[in-house]
């Protein structure tokens, strides 16, 4: 959504006014016209208007654009009072036409307007020979097909951007390599089309069943929407236009201020100072939303914040991109203010420093000691996590170095699984069941205010405590199986492809990522057997889903990583279940793709140095938000909802 905003103005010696005016949600290049209008109480006003080509830069937090040399009408602008402003970006259509000296006939629309207007005696006209009319800084017509979807940035659509341009381009300045010596995969891309055809699962009735196979034991469905919250906060770079130009000494030189971690600044975006209209006046707590009803357990559930536009005023606004990861942004926000309640009784002048520095701690132990334990095989993890203060990594690249950049193998691989636990729809309280996309507005698509019925009854997402409410809805399996609305994305999030599976392929294949056989040798593992990774849904079932190389020849021995970490989930789990394997049996990251996750998790922590590994007294939960000495996503949302931990 196209915004603009004005945060500066500066009034000149000679008594015009200079505006700064922050404009984004547009493609570098559009003509913008920037107008609007400055009033003060003493009847001073200035008039402004101006079209300009949006430059590069970041299209989310926007660019500032300058409107200078703007008289002033009536009376002066004086120092000592403050300014309105009323300013309004959008995108225009600029056309140079030439005389019409009567040579050419008129198009047929014009003549019918021409009599439909009455107008015989003129001077003179211009015309366009063009028949659909173009900017003149554009090169080619514009058509719906040419327009992006939408303007805001989804999750995923940055690549349909870039994936033109040459590879090393796109590494440069955002990711690096774990294993740079690995020879890349090649596939047939028939056979890429193929195999996600084949990943993309039948379609469900809209009725769920009460005993659905593809549910995943001991994943709760909140699991899912945390692992998108952290995503946004690794990949939230507000400055990754500009590592693009940097030298490397350059950019070692802005590795303290922005390398992937687990800081929250999706959350709370540049902080009070650059961003005051996230903040409540005290500049300490955080804006919230309206209120929302539809959870009796939670009364003070809220909104999002959001601007006249609709707009989400957060940090990410990625975290507005369906209302569930909205609402669990909502939640973190409430976290934040019920810390300060809490720090004020203790010290009624608390920094919003001290209280920043404690929601990321409480929320990087979550990582450690619930989510992590909740997605990964448990050897895995306690290789890697003998306790919440030491990590263990093996990888030679994390051995030698922490991460400044997200390394490939992990961002367009390894972490990706969550794709496959997504649910078809979801009950987000007792009234309300919603599909995850739909023909019309009724779904859990986001970048809109949510309906205020819809609020999140958490007690369906996540086990809240032994006596709390119903079971919760669990994620689906981590297997080769995306739901079917996956394999079909509206046009308004993603097309060509609108496979999100094939999306994730072919990514991987420009990425030039190795095969999942070749990543497992070099983690000193041996490769699953071609006719064990299976491709389709990870339940017990007669016949058993094709092989990969029953999908294609292509991939034998050559599994693409992403679709090798899925099915490798699948057959390491029923391997080392514990018990008979059944559809109960949960499903977790094998040693392959839980080593990836779980040793970047532990190298992005380890090298940052306001992480809690490094709190000075050592870091632990605040006791009275803990159960039994426990503190994850569970007893967070308790403490939001006023709830014994």
């Amino acid at each position: 959504m196209p915004f603009s905003e004005v945060p500066r103005i500066e009034l000149s010696q000679d008594g015009t006014v200079t505006f700064f005016v922050n404009v984004g949600g547009f493609r570098v290049g559009t003509p913008v016209e920037i107008s609007g209008y400055a009033t003060q109480t003493n009847g001073a006003i200035a008039t402004f208007q101006d079209v300009q080509l949006m430059p590069s830069g970041d299209p989310v937090e926007g660019v500032i654009l300058l409107v200078s040399g703007v008289p002033v009408i009536g009376s002066a602008f004086t120092a000592d009072e403050p300014i309105t402003v009323v300013a309004r970006a959008a995108d225009v259509w600029i056309t140079t036409l030439d005389l019409d000296t009567g040579g050419k006939a008129l198009p047929q629309e014009i003549e019918a307007a021409k009599a439909r207007s009455g107008q015989v005696n003129i001077r003179a006209a211009w015309r366009s020979d063009e028949k659909n009319y173009h900017s003149v800084y554009s090169a080619t017509p514009s058509s719906e097909e040419s327009r992006p979807a939408t303007s805001l940035l989804r999750h995923g659509t940055w690549w349909d951007r870039v994936k033109s341009e040459p590879l090393n381009e796109v590494m440069g300045g955002r990711f690096t390599r774990l294993f740079p010596n690995l020879p890349s995969a090649s596939f047939k891309q028939r056979d890429l089309e193929e195999l996600a055809r084949v990943m993309i699962a039948p379609e469900e009735p809209e009725q769920e069943r009460r005993d659905d196979p593809e549910e995943n034991q001991g994943i709760p469905a909140a699991y899912t929407y945390l692992g998108q919250f952290i995503d946004h906060d690794l990949t939230f770079d507000p400055i990754s236009h500009l590592r693009e130009t940097l030298t490397p000494a350059q950019l070692q030189a802005l590795v303290d201020f922005r390398t992937p971690r687990f800081d929250l600044d999706n959350l709370y975006g540049r902080g009070p100072d650059d961003q005051p209209y996230m903040y409540k006046k005290d500049g300490i707590r955080m804006l919230l939303g309206e209120p929302m009803s539809g959870d009796p357990f939670d009364p003070g559930a809220v909104q999002l914040p959001r601007g006249p536009s609709g707009r989400a005023l957060i940090g990410d606004p990625r975290n507005d991109e369906n209302r569930i990861v909205a609402q669990l942004h909502a939640i973190f926000l409430r976290f934040h203010n019920r810390v300060v309640r809490k720090l004020r009784e203790k010290n009624k002048h608390v920094s919003f420093r001290d209280v920043r520095d404690q929601v990321r701690w409480h929320y990087q132990w979550i990582l450690v000691n619930d989510f992590l334990p909740t997605i990964l095989d448990k050897q895995t993890y306690k290789s890697v996590f003998p306790d919440p203060f030491r990590y263990v990594t093996k990888i030679p690249r994390l051995r030698e170095n922490d991460l400044e950049l997200m390394p490939v193998e992990f961002s367009v691989a390894a972490y990706r699984f969550g794709h496959s636990m997504i649910r078809p729809q979801y009950r987000l309280n007792a009234a309300i069941e919603r599909p995850i996309f739909s023909d019309d507005t009724a779904d859990l698509g986001g970048f809109r205010p949510i309906p205020a019925a819809w609020a999140i009854d958490w007690q369906l997402f996540i086990k809240l405590g032994p006596d709390a409410g119903p079971a919760p809805q669990l994620s689906y399996k981590i297997d080769t199986s995306l739901v079917h609305p996956l394999g079909n994305l509206p046009r308004r999030i993603a097309k060509d492809p609108s496979s999100l599976a094939l999306r994730n392929l072919e990514r991987g294949a420009t990425f030039q990522l190795p095969s999942g056989q070749q990543l497992a040798r070099a983690l000193g593992m041996k490769p699953l057997a071609d006719k064990k990774l299976l491709i389709g849904k990870a339940i017990v079932q007669s016949p058993m889903p094709p092989s990969i190389t029953d999908v294609a020849s292509g991939f034998a021995g050559n599994a693409p990583l992403w679709a090798y970490i899925l099915s490798e989930a699948q057959v390491m789990s029923w391997k080392n279940a514990s018990g008979p394997v059944s559809d109960k049996t949960p499903i977790r990251l094998g040693p392959v793709g839980g080593r990836l996750v779980a040793e970047v998790f532990a190298s992005l922590l380890r090298g940052d140095r306001t992480s809690y590994l490094y709190a000075k007294p050592t870091f632990k939960p605040i006791p009275d938000f803990t159960r039994d000495g426990t503190f994850g996503l569970a007893q967070l949302i308790n403490v939001v909802l006023d709830r014994a931990p």
